[in-house]
């Protein structure tokens, strides 16, 4: 496979698993790790519940969906793009598989879109507390976009701008920063060990796996859980099996795994069942190749002062 070849088959790989784990998890979210018994080893498929179908995504997918179709439009990133598109899901069901509200939105994102429609610029000292684990599960996106015009440090800035809109605190602009470069440097070819010794040298990640169980929204505990998956298997399936298997906050937990793993191992590592079943899986695809084929993808405007 050419170089060329390779890059997309890992920026396919990294949205269609977003949405893999996201549609995969969903049905299972916050359910504990002892009542996960959903999930088959031998022949893994999609489930359904009374929320979703089978295959369908849920918030962490269709946020995905809102930054691409703005830096897909507006040729770069404009904060302000952006954020009326999450207004628009979060108001009007933009991008949600039946075209109503989102089902599922975090306290903070939904507080961050409130915020915004009051008052759209935010001020250096404006930040808070909360770390939610929204900031990282809709990334693959920026990351793809920058993939072929923009080097690492360009890309994690803009990863970080990503996160402010919602997630606007210290902790969730370090490991964002953290996951894009991660996200990035597999894409350029780093293996395992590299990316290990890379995020030790950044911060301290749980790497005890009987740590990692029924855990909820934090941004650290899904980074260490993502993390976790792809370091202890050796393809897609097996991690993200292991990682829904940890309960909690499944959906976002395998939309971030999927994000490492699909980049990792590519888009026809991916089983096929999973990549194919997924809810609209030939607009996912296309998406990525869009993304990828973007000629800049500069920062235009921001609402951060």
């Amino acid at each position: 496979m050419r170089n060329k070849e390779k890059l997309q088959d890992k920026a396919r790989g990294m949205l269609v698993g977003l949405a893999v784990g996201d549609a995969l998890g969903a049905p299972i979210e916050f359910l504990p790790a002892s009542a996960i018994s959903v999930i088959d080893d031998e022949i893994p498929h999609f489930h359904e519940n009374s929320r979703l179908p089978k295959g369908v995504w849920t918030d962490d997918t269709e946020m995905a969906l809102c930054l691409a179709d703005s830096l897909l439009a507006s040729k770069g990133y404009d904060s302000y793009d952006i954020m009326m598109k999450f207004v628009a899901w979060c108001d009007n069901g933009y991008r949600t598989y039946d075209g109503k509200s989102p089902m599922d939105i975090g306290v903070q994102t939904a507080r961050a879109i409130g915020e915004f429609k009051d008052e759209p610029v935010i001020f250096g000292d404006d930040t808070t507390e909360s770390a939610g684990n929204g900031a990282i599960m809709r990334l693959a996106p920026v990351i793809i976009a920058n993939l072929g015009v923009s080097d690492i440090d360009a890309t994690a800035q803009m990863a970080v701008l990503s996160a402010r809109e919602t997630h606007n605190s210290k902790t969730a602009e370090m490991v964002t920063r953290i996951f894009a470069e991660v996200l990035y440097k597999i894409c350029q070819g780093d293996d395992k060990k590299a990316v290990a010794d890379f995020v030790d040298s950044k911060m301290e990640v749980e790497k005890d796996g009987n740590k990692l169980y029924n855990l909820g929204g934090y941004i650290v505990d899904t980074f260490a859980i993502a993390l976790f998956g792809l370091m202890n298997f050796d393809n897609f399936k097996d991690g993200m099996l292991a990682v829904l298997r940890f309960g909690g906050d499944t959906d976002t937990n395998g939309a971030c795994y999927g994000q490492l793993a699909g980049a990792y191992y590519g888009y026809e590592a991916i089983l096929e069942e999973w990549r194919e079943g997924v809810y609209l899986s030939d607009e996912l695809v296309k998406i990525a190749d869009e993304l990828l084929e973007m000629d800049e993808c500069p920062v235009i405007r921001t609402r951060f002062r």
